[in-house]
């Protein structure tokens, strides 16, 4: 017997509130305790569920860190790759914006979730992907990866054009990555406790500033 649509449309939203409120203890619990130091009765009790039910809906703990990062990377790749598109298409006149616009897109997507960002940075930070099944570390390899070929194919395109001095690219596409995210680090830690710092920006265009330096042509 089939379920009638209701009743289908019922259950699919009953299984994303109670996805949703999982992945949000999940949350919660890995900052105050760190990923390692989280439990599946922790983040059980922080949803108010029992922890056969979290089992319904994630096997492990590595699968639930893996499904509360992948929205913000897939998301960043998209936008990354936005870029990527524009530069090879040729709608960019200047390297200068180029790098403003990856700026930009990296600093949207801290703004969304700092809280996300701050236990993604923990998560490279440790190197937590050695004690991690091997399902939810290619799972992240995978998502990740997305973002660096998307930022090399950029810095290619750019270099191809003119528009970037010739440079090595994975160098270059690291360190960008590597300097926007090492300042918001730095930044939140000594001033961002209680939201975003108010140093945070600034510093960032400092950065930006000293890459378009280094890479755009005169």
């Amino acid at each position: 017997m089939h379920r009638k649509p209701a009743v289908t449309d019922r259950i699919r939203r009953e299984k994303n509130r109670r996805t949703g409120e999982i992945l949000q203890a999940a949350l919660k619990v890995m900052l105050e305790k760190s990923y390692t130091g989280a439990t599946m009765d922790d983040i059980a009790a922080g949803a108010g569920i029992t922890k056969p039910t979290i089992y319904q809906y994630f096997r492990t703990k590595d699968e639930l860190f893996a499904a509360l990062i992948e929205p913000l990377i897939i998301s960043l790749a998209d936008k990354l790759d936005a870029i990527r598109t524009a530069v090879e298409s040729e709608k960019y006149k200047s390297g200068k914006k180029i790098i403003r616009d990856v700026y930009n897109v990296y600093y949207d997507t801290f703004e969304s979730d700092p809280d996300l960002f701050r236990l993604f940075v923990i998560f490279q930070q440790v190197g937590m992907n050695a004690g991690m099944s091997g399902v939810a570390v290619e799972k992240i390899r995978e998502i990740g990866g997305k973002c660096f070929i998307a930022g090399q194919s950029i810095v290619s395109a750019a270099v191809a054009r003119g528009l970037f001095r010739k440079v090595d690219v994975p160098h270059t596409t690291d360190f960008v990555w590597g300097s926007f995210w090492g300042i918001v680090q730095v930044e939140q830690n000594k001033w961002g406790r209680d939201g975003i710092s108010p140093y945070l920006k600034p510093v960032l265009k400092f950065g930006e500033n000293l890459l378009i330096a280094a890479l755009v042509q005169d």
